[in-house]
């Protein structure tokens, strides 16, 4: 692997991202915030400045590798989110920093912080923007970086895009993307609009929408979408996370008119049917408690659209649910919303390819050998090559889970069910833990290192984050 072509990638990458950290810094003159807090943007700008420069100067951008690409990514991650953690260091320590960081570009929405009421809205905009920049952004930047490598560019924005390039927008990758920014700048005013309307305060609107586009889920108070005791608020927020956690290929059809395209789409289907499905039965526990028939729709709708789009909102506090149920929560936290969205976890798509997989399997007794069994969704026959890859990070997700809730059993006392809430939340860029946010922030610094490893890795889809760790990719550079 060359060195040269990481250090113009990364170097590249830290001088778009320098200009983009400076932005909180209008928010802060404009509520007369004292110099300290914008030197908190400013310092953190310069560096990244000063090392993207360095690292880049005098270096032409070869065409990289597939594992160079992917390389580049991961450390451009990383050091997005450690120079994006500098603004919290007064409030907060230097690991409870950069986990809020890296809760907030992974779009994962885990907080170190029990009150963010606390923090100057010139951070509190940096939170919220970390995740808007962290749904499209960040992979956009290394779209733009890696322009010329061609095919690398095409595998890296694969993890976010639909099943295959005929899937795309368009045949072009980066006129997809720019069609994918226009849905999702569209969506953040349109929603933002209506906040405001609603009655949500000017501010508030910009750092909610911002935070449930790209279904990352920090607000503005502790007390979530629920401090402002507005049904039509909770509404307006339960169609904002569900677009969030819609393929936003579709959604681009669907504002061109193809509504056909949105309806027959199967991973479309599964969405809204596994979010009607999971809401009645959230809704009929509510109700069997003693809430109303409205209060009981409302509340179970948005906690499921929360839920399956991997925002994280809340109403209420989800440990005030039945064992059942939370322990459904955790299977919808695993697979998440849709591919092409801004959700996390495993995604809509995959499953069903492995439930026709599994389907095709328990046919094939029943066939002869030459009949043609393969599986086929929205009409397109699912090749073997994809059914291996979605098998591979099947794989990797029940692994890392695994080993992430052993360790917080083996440092932490808590329960398994905690544990593993926490783990499959931090994988699948959730949000939602069974425990107090005061419990959170006294986990132990390998605990929250646990967690952050999980949450860039799920982000990046798994197999990106594990590729760097083959010791046999390091041989030979140059």
């Amino acid at each position: 692997m060359r060195t040269s072509v990481l250090e113009k990638i990364v170097g590249r990458f830290l001088q778009i991202y320098a200009a983009v950290i400076l932005a909180p810094v209008a928010v802060g003159v404009y509520y007369s915030e004292p110099l300290v807090t914008h030197l908190g943007f400013i310092v953190p700008s310069v560096t990244a400045l000063f090392v993207g420069t360095f690292l880049s100067y005098g270096k032409t951008l070869e065409r990289p590798t597939v594992i160079e690409g992917i390389t580049a990514t991961v450390l451009g991650w990383v050091m997005a989110i450690l120079l994006g953690a500098i603004p919290f260091q007064p409030e907060m320590t230097m690991v409870n920093a950069v986990f809020e960081s890296t809760a907030g570009l992974t779009t994962t929405g885990i907080s170190m912080l029990a009150d963010p009421a606390q923090l100057s809205n010139s951070v509190l905009f940096w939170r919220s923007f970390m995740q808007w920049l962290g749904g499209l952004g960040i992979l956009t930047f290394f779209i733009v970086v890696l322009r010329e490598s061609g095919g690398v560019a095409r595998q890296l924005y694969s993890a976010e895009s639909h099943k295959t390039d005929s899937g795309s927008i368009r045949p072009s990758l980066g006129k997809s993307i720019a069609d994918l920014w226009k849905v999702y700048g569209l969506m953040t005013v349109f929603f933002g609009l209506v906040y405001y309307v609603l009655g949500m305060p000017f501010f508030d609107s910009i750092l909610h929408v911002f935070s449930g586009i790209s279904t990352g889920g920090f607000s503005t108070n502790s007390e979530s979408i629920a401090a402002y005791s507005s049904v039509p608020i909770e509404v307006a927020t339960i169609f904002l996370m569900l677009c969030g956690g819609m393929n936003f290929v579709l959604a681009y059809k669907g504002m061109k008119g193809e509504l056909k395209q949105i309806i027959g789409n199967a991973e479309f289907r599964w969405y809204i049917g596994g979010f009607l499905i999971v809401s009645s039965m959230v809704s009929l526990e509510l109700i069997s408690g003693g809430s109303t028939a409205f209060e009981g729709i409302l509340d179970g709708a948005f906690q499921t659209a929360a839920l399956i789009s991997s925002t994280g909102y809340s109403t209420m506090a989800i440990t005030s649910f039945s064992v059942f149920l939370q322990t459904l929560f955790i299977g919808v936290m695993f697979v998440g919303g849709s591919l092409g969205s801004t959700s996390g976890g495993l995604k809509i798509f995959r499953l069903r390819v492995m439930v026709e997989n599994l389907k095709l399997k328990l046919r094939s007794y029943r066939l002869p050998n030459s009949a043609l069994n393969k599986p086929v969704i929205d009409g397109q026959i699912i090749g073997n090559s994809m059914i291996r890859t979605i098998s591979v990070l099947f794989f990797a997700w029940i692994l890392l889970v695994f080993i992430g809730t052993l360790i917080l059993v083996l440092f932490e006392d808590i329960s398994f069910m905690t544990a593993l809430s926490g783990s499959v939340s931090s994988a699948g860029n959730m949000g939602p833990v069974y425990m107090a946010e005061e419990q959170m922030v006294e986990l132990s610094t390998v605990s929250k290192i646990t967690w952050m490893f999980l949450m860039v890795a799920g982000r990046l889809e798994m197999l990106p984050v594990l590729a760097i760790f083959n010791s046999q990719l390091f041989k030979d550079s140059k």
